[in-house]
């Protein structure tokens, strides 16, 4: 009987070992089984990935912020940088923001797209470009970068560098993710930043969406002129002209979309960071662990609002006053607050005044208020701050002007011209736009993303007139071209 047991046992025991052994290599089989297509796609990302940078991305998007300075003081604080960057960290950003750009270039993936990529980062013009890019937002070369920056004021770059250098500015990366980050950095420094008390965070971000892309994008092309002062301009066409390509266009569309989504979800930890930390705050420590993990020495005893400990009571000279709260509001402007806000088109202005009449009055006695800085001295500091804000409200409301666009209402660069034709002493100008139709405009026609005009046409070339009114009424003309010679 005990024989029996002991084999009824051994066969129950290798019944279960084959089981596992048959699950474990369904498994590997399933995993084996793999298509080759997703194997390639796998392989080939990874490579792209380490040619071009992408796995870096994040840290270099970090380090280039670093140098750009009062893109808007109110929104963030200088102070509060350091700050804000630990708590992106704290959320995991670098990983976050990988992961999602290989989600992207997954779904978006494309062989063709992504070997030519490979196949410019790989080349000596491509790994000058990208060392020189990498060296230029280095600490290391802090002083040298200042001290360029400061030069070209007096010797301003030749213009085909300049052209060139906005050129891939405009096509590049750099911009759009300094933007995505220091807009992650307002949000993560929002609950510590009591210039913004009172505020709604879902509005200062939009508002600051429009407000900080001239500051970020003059600050890159500072940055970018002096990464590339050492090479020659036709690499540098050779760049735009890979970024203007449909590899390149893949690679930054892809890049912006996975680092955008990224950035969203590295919030998700930061918010429950920033809950932990004010539950800390508002406990009272006494030590606070956390916010001293967290916050810079400097920062973090202003959040508590306690003496820092390391600073003495007393001195030679005496008692040492203790650290004074800053102020609520920023010290007046006189409506410079509002200069970064874009101009709106005078098209847009005048269907705002047809359209939306009560708007329109709110805007033409907003112009009034801020034309005369003897009623704005006459403010008290609280009657100011709202009158800055109302109007701020009522520019975005302006901007939010739902109007119908044309066809041929596109980036010029999306634009060309291809013929001009005279028809019943009618001179008519042939474009094509960048999904290969044809269009016909005439001079007073509305053209291009800003609503401007056609002012002439010419044997090569169209000249487009776009006018636009600022904040005190003032109205802005600027003139386009759009050539025979330019490329979609």
């Amino acid at each position: 009987m005990k024989e029996f047991k002991k084999t009824y046992f051994l066969i129950l025991f290798l019944s279960w070992v084959l089981m596992n052994f048959s699950f474990s290599g369904q498994a590997l089989a399933k995993m084996g089984a793999m298509p080759a297509g997703v194997k390639l796609q796998n392989k080939t990302i990874e490579r792209l990935f380490w040619t071009s940078g992408l796995n870096n991305r994040y840290l270099d998007a970090e380090s280039a912020l670093e140098h750009h300075k009062n893109i808007d003081p109110q929104a963030l604080k200088a102070s509060q940088s350091g700050f804000a960057k630990n708590l992106m960290r704290h959320g995991d950003s670098a990983n976050h923001i990988r992961a999602n750009l290989k989600k992207v270039f997954r779904k978006k993936f494309s062989q063709e797209h992504a070997e030519t990529s490979m196949e410019w980062f790989n080349s000596r013009t491509g790994r000058k470009i990208l060392k020189a890019e990498s060296e230029a937002i280095s600490p290391e070369n802090k002083r040298e970068r200042e001290k360029f920056t400061r030069g070209i004021m007096n010797t301003p770059p030749s213009e085909s560098r300049l052209l060139v250098v906005e050129r891939i500015e405009a096509a590049g990366l750099l911009s759009p993710n300094i933007k995505s980050l220091y807009l992650a950095y307002v949000e993560a420094m929002f609950p510590f930043n009591n210039l913004l008390q009172g505020k709604r965070l879902v509005k200062v971000i939009r508002m600051l969406k429009d407000e900080v892309i001239e500051p970020i994008r003059e600050q890159v092309l500072h940055q970018k002129l002096f990464a590339y002062r050492n090479i020659d301009v036709k690499e540098l066409k050779r760049y735009a002209n890979f970024l203007e390509s449909r590899a390149g266009r893949w690679f930054v569309s892809s890049e912006l979309q996975g680092f955008d989504q990224g950035i969203k979800k590295a919030m998700v930890d930061v918010h429950k960071v920033q809950r932990e930390l004010l539950i800390e705050i508002d406990e009272g420590g006494p030590e606070f662990p956390l916010l001293r993990e967290l916050a810079p020495p400097g920062q973090r005893y202003l959040l508590v609002q306690l003496r820092d400990p390391f600073k003495p009571l007393f001195t030679d000279k005496g008692p040492v006053e203790g650290p004074k709260a800053p102020p609520l509001s920023s010290a007046r402007q006189f409506g410079n607050e509002l200069e970064s806000i874009p101009p709106i088109a005078l098209y847009v202005m005048e269907k705002i005044e047809t359209k939306r009449p009560e708007l329109f009055r709110k805007m033409k006695h907003y112009e009034r208020l801020f034309n005369s800085k003897d009623d704005l001295e006459a403010m008290n500091d609280d009657e100011y701050a709202d009158a800055v804000e109302t109007y701020r409200t009522i520019l975005e409301k302006a901007r939010e002007t739902k109007v119908p666009k044309s066809s041929v209402q596109l980036e010029y660069k999306n634009l060309r011209l291809t013929g001009i034709i005279s028809k019943n002493s009618k001179t008519l100008a042939l474009i094509e736009t960048s999904d290969s139709k044809g269009h016909a405009v005439g001079k007073g026609d509305i053209i291009g993303p800003q609503f401007g005009f056609v002012d002439e046409i010419e044997s090569e070339r169209i000249i487009v007139i776009e006018k636009s009114r600022d904040y005190l009424g003032n109205i802005l003309t600027r003139q386009r071209t759009i050539e025979f010679s330019q490329k979609i």
